[in-house]
């Protein structure tokens, strides 16, 4: 409703808004543009921000419901004006007929080798907008208090969650817990839910959402035992007021801050952002201290220090130089690809010294690239101009360029010439001093690009001059016997992947990877951020079926390798624990549904779980009138309200245990110690022997893997979660299950799990 100009004489509403508040409001609302693409033709998006998460997003149209990629501000890392990106050199046609003043590229990401944005907007004045605006809100992101920060964060996990009633589910919940490495049993999760559930709609609005995701990861017992000695600053256990933090930054954290009472006021209400607590004396609650604690702002790096404060006077040589090697490459040095981006990322990441590798080029100017290899070439005038763009963003401090020069001196004199029309004054070409007798300081030397490279012998005939250079020999295809790209056979999903090989007179070199499209290797990635969309990984689907609520369960069973026999085998020898001991298994007929076997008067019985889709939800149920959201529901259900049938009536008990399939097994050492098995291990002189026993601390609950590796023995603790075996963040149905994949998988460096030591075998060795 708010509108610029004048409205009856009176200066309207929107005349009061700031001009950057005006520009992100447009973005909020978003704008058609051409979004070009690494492999496809460009096309039409409307491209908006989403505040509340802080991310750019786009979709074909201006729905704020989905969309099909997106963009974290908090991973940019630069915004560049102009077709300044490969994306719109791999569409000449497209891109010519756009006027270079409209277009922009977004950097981001979170490795050395960034992902692009590009984007072309309607109008110039579009462009700079979308400039004006992210270039607000990527420092205001990046620098805003934890608080802030989380709660932008849960917004935006909510939202990839959310159903088309923007609400989550228990078992949305169950699914997003092991991606902020939180464990909890679901018995456990399912209370919490409920406590915050007031409504009983077995959903959960955002606000719901973030009181729960608070109390899973605040711990009252664990701030009362680890920070005993604080409780000087919580008189009441509940909050921390203005006067304690006050008292704890002097004592505890020695902070000159503490001294200032309106200083501590000022930097609680700027950490918290809350409008109820932006009073005189603002206060803590004891989760939010303890937040702050591992938060950013206190991080024990001391701001003073952010300007650089040391004596940079000094000769040159005097300092310690921020350098990289093979600063062009992005990958590795067989057959990776050749950027300038790896030259601004550099800089930008604060190297002073940089490496240029040339060779001559076709034209009579050279090409950047690691010599006879397979590494891709980018033009040495391209270089130069991106250096003298991005040397000097980050650090004043001159930059110096280390030359590998293995070009013809007439490409040498090209070089030259090039440089110092591209650097001019930059270019450092006469002593800071006349009559110098140590080399100038970096202070000196502010804003000035140096050369490192050889000179010319003495009195040697430029004609006939040859660079000859050794330090290339070692990684040189000329001196190879045989190289060239070869197939190997992935020994756990039995692909064959493509690998450079290099054969040479004493070795067989590969490499890890050799990507079939080096140069789009990578680029692309932001066409998978789509939301209510499944994630893939390796051919393994999150959500399917170890994030359902029921996978963990002691009574659930999996698909029984002896199906209806088995789970009536299992329960007789159970029937000791009585009537209603039961188990769940998936259905041999039925695909996707499940079986329930209990026990009952003597008798093994076996009733059908049958689901449906109900308005996009699979419902399960065992009568037509009563359907539940989950498996887990259902059997919660019967465990609590017996189940009815013409001929009985009865409630669920005790479950089936899990079948102990690993006792049987050579590696397996029921009565073993640590000590014992170390034993055991010092007698078997190879890297991969390993044995699998009990646990000393936790025999119930808990395993242990103890094994060889780089001739030291190792231990891995394997925790019993429900029915899974966990370790770390891999989860199994079995110990024999987790055996079988660290014999095809590395479980320490290079490791795997080669030699199982029996007792036999210890015998063996020992006799």
């Amino acid at each position: 409703m708010a509108m610029l100009g004048i409205s009856n004489g009176m200066p309207s509403m929107g005349s009061f808004i700031p001009e950057v508040e005006q520009n992100i409001c447009q973005l909020e609302r978003g704008t058609v543009v051409t979004k070009f693409f690494p492999r496809k033709r460009p096309e039409r998006k409307t491209l908006m921000v989403r505040r509340e998460t802080r991310q750019i997003v786009w979709s074909r149209t201006a729905s704020t419901r989905t969309f099909e990629g997106a963009v974290d501000l908090r991973e940019v890392k630069e915004i560049r004006i102009g077709k300044n990106s490969k994306d719109f050199e791999r569409w000449p046609e497209e891109a010519k007929r756009i006027e270079n003043l409209r277009c922009f590229v977004v950097y981001y990401g979170l490795e050395f080798r960034l992902k692009s944005l590009s984007i072309a907007a309607l109008s110039e004045r579009e462009c700079e907008v979308w400039i004006r605006g992210l270039r607000h809100l990527v420092p205001d992101t990046q620098n805003a208090s934890y608080p802030l920060q989380v709660e932008r964060w849960l917004r935006k996990e909510f939202y990839g969650m959310e159903n088309i009633r923007e609400m989550v589910t228990l078992k949305d919940l169950k699914a997003f817990l092991p991606r902020v490495n939180c464990k909890v049993p679901t018995s456990k999760l399912r209370e919490l839910f409920q406590e915050v559930d007031t409504r009983k709609r077995m959903e959960l609005g955002f606000d719901d959402f973030a009181t729960l995701y608070h109390k899973l990861m605040f711990d009252g017992s664990a701030f009362h035992e680890i920070f005993e000695s604080y409780r000087n600053y919580s008189e009441n256990g509940m909050t921390v007021s203005l006067q304690e933090f006050q008292s704890f930054l002097i004592q505890e954290q020695k902070d000159p801050l503490g001294n200032d009472e309106r200083g501590v006021s000022q930097f609680l209400r700027d950490y918290l952002q809350d409008p109820q607590r932006n009073v005189q004396e603002p206060y803590f609650t004891t989760s939010e201290f303890m937040d702050f604690l591992f938060s950013k702002q206190n991080e024990i790096w001391n701001h003073r220090f952010d300007d650089i404060y040391q004596d940079m006077t000094r000769p040159l040589g005097h300092y310690w130089i921020s350098s990289s090697h093979n600063t062009y490459l992005t990958g590795d040095q067989f057959s990776s690809e050749s950027s300038v981006e790896a030259y601004v990322r550099c800089l930008r990441m604060g190297c002073r010294c940089i490496e240029l590798d040339c060779w001559d080029g076709p034209d009579g100017m050279p090409f950047i690239y690691h010599g006879h290899t397979l590494t891709t070439k980018i033009k040495f005038l391209d270089v130069i101009k991106t250096i003298k763009d991005h040397a000097f963003i980050t650090s004043e401090y001159p930059v110096i360029l280390s030359i590998e020069d293995n070009c013809s001196l007439p490409q040498q004199r090209k070089m030259a010439s090039a440089m110092q029309e591209v650097f001019g004054e930059m270019l450092l070409v006469h002593p800071v001093e006349k009559n110098e007798t140590q080399l100038p300081s970096p202070h000196q030397l502010r804003r000035k690009i140096i050369l490192k490279h050889k000179k010319l012998p003495e009195g040697v005939d430029e004609a006939s001059f040859m660079i000859k250079n050794d330090e290339v020999k070692e990684m040189d295809l000329r001196n190879t016997v045989k190289n060239g790209i070869l197939f190997l056979e992935d020994p756990v999903d039995k692909e064959w992947n493509p690998h450079f090989f290099a054969l040479t007179q004493n070795k067989l070199f590969y490499t890890d990877t050799f990507p079939e499209s080096q140069e789009n290797d990578g680029e692309d990635e932001e066409e998978e951020v789509g939301f209510h969309r499944p994630k893939e990984v390796r051919g393994y689907r999150i959500g399917v079926p170890n994030d359902e609520l029921h996978f963990s369960e002691k009574w659930f069973h999996g698909k029984l390798p002896g199906g209806r026999a088995e789970a009536e085998e299992l329960l007789h020898s159970y029937s000791y624990l009585g009537d209603g001991t039961f188990l769940v298994r998936e259905s041999e007929t039925f695909i996707g549904d499940y079986s329930l076997s209990f026990w009952r008067q003597g008798k093994v019985n076996h009733c059908r779980i049958r689901s449906k889709q109900d308005k996009g939800q699979t419902k399960y149920f065992m009568i037509d009138t009563n359907c539940f959201d989950s498996l887990y529901s259902l059997i919660t259900h019967y465990r609590n309200h017996p189940l009815r049938s013409q001929e009985f009536l009865i409630t669920l008990q005790e479950s089936v245990p899990q079948p102990k399939k690993h006792e049987g097994m050579e590696w397996y050492h029921a009565h073993a110690t640590r000590a014992m098995a170390e034993d055991m291990l010092r007698r078997v002189p190879s890297d991969g022997a390993f044995l699998v026993r009990p646990s000393e601390k936790d025999p119930n609950n808990s395993f242990a893997i103890s094994f060889r590796a780089e001739k030291k023995i190792k231990h891995c603790k394997i925790k019993l979660e429900g029915r899974l075996f966990t370790m770390g963040t891999m989860q199994f149905e079995s110990l024999v299950e987790l055996v079988n994949y660290y014999e095809r998988q590395p479980l320490y460096k290079k490791i795997k799990l080669w030699y199982p030591v029996s007792e036999e075998v210890v015998r063996r060795l020992g006799a």
